[in-house]
């Protein structure tokens, strides 16, 4: 995750792919600290997206891919994701702000309206996709009017899931000499704010799901003792009653919401 990025050769990844699906597993997972920018140190035609489908072309169940920057996703890494059932339908896409001059001052290669026009877009082409992203609080400069324009993106993307940080200083960046006025209690309200309408969203994306039945993937021992939990295409995870085994998918009929899970029961 750190140091020079370094594209390993398309056919040893692939031939890895082969070789887990021959062994049984289900669902395989892409990962860089920015897979959009797969394959320009080689020089490779179709990058991440051609590598996306050659992958899918194998047949394993599930795939899915972590992280993808905003700055480089292309429009032919959505149509591989709409074309393709088996590459699920969750994107984490990092904004960290919702304010076009904190983004710059952070360093970030988008604004606001860019990265809205994305997410629309991917939206448009797979209505179903589930979004995550990463929030910066209190980063050095932010105001009350900066967080509010992060905190109407939340309401209007209307995230799956939500990763949330309050700045801390790190020695040898350029955030760091910057002038930090905000107290830290403000920014920890801030955070609960932040939190507050995950929580809304959560419970309405979630609520939207009750009554339907669902394929997930069991995954262990639910938090109630009988019960299983099992993972969504969405990456949302469900605890249900009824037996199955483990690594293996299921049909669960979706009964409630409890937090960010959902309850459920073996159709």
């Amino acid at each position: 995750t750190r140091g020079k990025e370094r594209s390993r050769m398309m056919e040893d990844i692939l031939e890895e792919v082969r070789i887990l699906k021959a062994e049984g597993f289900k669902e395989i997972t892409l990962l860089g600290q920015n897979v959009n920018s797969y394959g320009k140190d080689l020089h490779m035609e179709g990058g991440f997206a051609g590598l996306l489908e050659e992958t899918a072309k194998i047949g394993i169940e599930r795939i899915r891919f972590t992280t993808s920057h905003p700055w480089d996703f292309t429009d032919e890494m959505i149509d591989v994701i709409a074309r393709y059932e088996n590459i699920m339908p969750f994107i984490h896409l990092p904004v960290q702000s919702g304010d076009s001059d904190i983004l710059k001052i952070m360093g970030r290669r988008y604004t606001r309206e860019q990265y809205l026009t994305l997410f629309h877009k991917i939206k448009e082409r797979i209505p179903h996709c589930a979004i995550s992203t990463d929030i910066i609080v209190g980063f050095p400069g932010e105001t009350e009017e900066d967080f509010c324009a992060t905190e109407a993106l939340i309401r209007e993307v209307e995230y799956m899931q939500l990763f949330t940080f309050i700045y801390s200083k790190r020695t040898g960046t350029a955030a760091a000499s910057m002038p930090d006025p905000t107290p830290h209690k403000e920014k920890t309200q801030r955070i609960a704010r932040v939190l507050a309408i995950q929580e809304q969203v959560v419970a309405k994306l979630g609520g939207a799901m009750v009554g339907k039945t669902v394929r997930a993937l069991v995954e262990g021992p639910g938090r109630e003792e009988g019960t299983l939990t099992a993972r969504l295409d969405n990456n949302m995870t469900v605890d249900f009653a009824g037996g199955a085994p483990v690594g293996e998918f299921a049909d669960v009929r979706v009964t409630g919401v409890r937090g960010a899970m959902l309850k459920g029961e073996l159709a």
